[in-house]
C-alpha cells in the first residue's frame, strides 16, 4: 500500500518502499522561489469570505486553557540507576473567537532542555496564529502546529508518556512558522497542505528554504483510519524527503495500529537516510482503566567510508507499556515501563520505570 501511494504521488513507477520519487524540476524551482509563501498566503486570504454574515446572537469571546505533563521516573542501565521528578510540559494558552469562522490562538510552552549538561526549565512561544474554519475548509497562518504530529498524537493517544515516532526521531517538527490549509470531504477524507520555514518553533531563523508538507486522513469504514504523509525541503540533489503511512483500528473494545516512516537526506545531508516502524495497541480494562503498549524500531544506513550507521546512537528497538487510569475528567495517571535496546552492541540496554500524569484545564 505504501508503494502504491508513493507511485501515485510521484506519477512514476516506484518498485519498492526504499525508493523515493524524484520531484520534477518545476516543483523544486518553485520551492526555491522566495515568494512561494506569499503566493500561498494570497490564496488563503482570497478564500476567506470578505464579509461573513453573523447571527445576532453571536458574541466574540475567548477562554484560557492549560496542559500539564509531569512524571517520576527511575532509569537503569549498565548497573547504574538514576531517578528524578520532572515537569516535561506546561502549556498555557488563550483562544479567542472573532466570529463563528474566524479565531486565533496564542500558546506558551514551558518545557525542559539540557544545556551544558544541565537540565533547566525554559519556555517558547509554540502557537500564535489566525485561522478561518467553516467546517469544510480550514485556513491557518502564523506559528502553527504540524497536522501530521497532531493526527498521530490523537491516534496514539499517549503523548504524556512519549511522543509519536516522527516527533521523537526528529523527522518532523511539532510546530513551525508558515501557512496551512485543510479541506474536508465529509467524514471520508481530509487533505492538508502546509508551507513552513522548516526549522521548528524553537529556531525561527529564516534561510530562504521552505518545507512543503502534504497529507491525507482517510476513514474508509467505521473505526478505521488511514493516514498518509509526505514532505520535501531543500535543494535538488540533497533534498530532504520524509514519508509516513499509518493504518489504525479504533474500536470501542480494542485499538491497534501500525506506522511505517522514512526520511532521506536528513538535515539535507546527502545519503543520511533512516527509517522505522511503530506498532501499538490500547485495550480498555474498565471504564476508567486502559492497557497500552507500543514497539518501535529505527535503523539508519551506513555511509561510504564509515563503519557504523550514521545515526547509530538512536538506532534500535523502543518498548513502551503501561496502564492508563483516569480518576476524574481531564486527569490521567499512568504507571509505565520504557525500554531501549540499542542496535550498537557496545551500548547497554536502558530500562525506565515511571509514573506519568496529565492534567488539562
Amino acid at each position: 500500500m505504501f508503494v502504491t501511494t508513493l507511485s501515485h504521488l510521484c506519477n512514476t513507477d516506484v518498485t519498492n518502499e526504499r525508493d523515493f520519487c524524484i520531484v520534477k524540476p518545476s516543483i523544486i524551482n518553485l520551492m526555491k522561489m522566495k515568494f512561494l509563501p506569499v503566493v500561498i498566503s494570497i490564496v488563503v486570504l482570497t478564500a476567506v469570505p470578505m464579509a461573513a454574515q453573523e447571527s445576532d446572537d453571536f458574541k466574540p469571546s475567548g477562554k484560557f486553557f492549560g496542559l500539564l505533563f509531569a512524571n517520576y521516573h527511575s532509569t537503569f542501565s549498565g548497573g547504574e540507576n538514576s531517578s528524578a521528578f520532572e515537569i516535561t510540559r506546561s502549556y498555557f494558552g488563550y483562544d479567542f473567537s472573532f466570529s463563528k469562522e474566524i479565531s486565533s490562538r496564542v500558546l506558551y510552552d514551558g518545557t525542559t532542555e539540557v544545556i551544558n549538561g544541565k537540565t533547566i526549565y525554559s519556555g517558547y512561544l509554540r502557537n500564535a496564529y489566525l485561522q478561518y474554519d467553516n467546517g469544510r475548509l480550514l485556513l491557518r497562518g502564523g506559528l502553527i502546529g504540524a497536522e501530521q504530529i497532531s493526527m498521530m498524537e490523537k491516534i496514539w493517544g499517549y503523548r504524556f508518556v512519549t511522543k509519536p515516532p516522527l516527533d521523537y526521531s526528529g523527522m518532523v517538527f511539532s510546530a513551525d512558522l508558515g501557512v496551512m490549509t485543510k479541506v474536508s470531504a465529509g467524514e471520508l477524507l481530509n487533505i492538508d497542505l502546509a508551507v513552513t520555514n522548516g526549522r521548528g518553533f524553537k529556531d525561527i531563523t529564516s534561510n530562504g528554504t521552505y518545507r512543503l508538507s502534504t497529507g491525507f486522513t482517510l476513514t474508509p469504514a467505521k473505526n478505521i483510519i488511514v493516514r498518509g504523509f509526505y514532505d520535501l525541503m531543500g535543494p535538488s540533489g540533497r533534498m530532504q524527503r520524509t514519508a509516513s503511512i499509518t493504518a489504525a483500528w479504533t474500536g470501542p473494545k480494542f485499538n491497534a495500529g501500525a506506522e511505517y516512516f522514512r526520511q532521506d537526506n536528513a538535515s539535507m545531508a546527502e545519503g543520511r537516510n533512516y527509517s522505522g516502524i511503530s506498532i501499538f495497541t490500547k485495550v480498555p480494562l474498565s471504564d476508567k482503566v486502559r492497557f497500552f503498549a507500543r514497539y518501535d524500531m529505527i535503523s539508519s544506513v551506513t555511509l561510504d567510508g564509515d563503519e557504523d550507521p550514521w545515526n547509530i546512537s538512536k538506532d534500535g528497538s523502543y518498548i513502551f507499556a503501561g496502564i492508563d487510569f483516569s480518576p476524574a475528567k481531564n486527569v490521567r495517571i499512568s504507571p509505565n515501563f520504557t525500554g531501549f535496546l540499542p542496535a550498537d552492541d557496545g551500548r547497554d540496554n536502558v530500562s525506565t520505570i515511571g509514573l506519568n500524569i496529565e492534567a488539562r484545564f
